[in-house]
């Protein structure tokens, strides 16, 4: 059986990774839930991840165009082999 304090940690980390799951997910925080302290932090974690993984990926598409780019003028110089 559970103990009433393991229950209640149970309870914050649920609302916890509901936060992380509504902002990497849908983006939008759930107005039941707003008020739970646990929430809001797993929420303001969740956007902290989406925008870390969003610029990774905006790095990782501008150095793709960058090296398809400098490929083409490397082996297109304008030289027939």
């Amino acid at each position: 059986m559970i103990n009433p304090l393991e229950q209640k940690r149970r309870g914050y980390l649920n609302f916890f990774k509901d936060g992380v799951a509504d902002a990497l997910l849908d983006g939008v925080i759930d107005d039941n839930k707003r008020s739970s302290a646990y929430y809001k932090q797993g929420y303001d974690f969740g956007i902290t991840m989406w925008t870390q993984i969003e610029s990774t990926e905006f790095i990782q598409d501008k150095y793709k165009i960058l090296e398809n780019v400098n490929g083409k003028d490397t082996q297109d110089n304008g030289k027939d082999t």
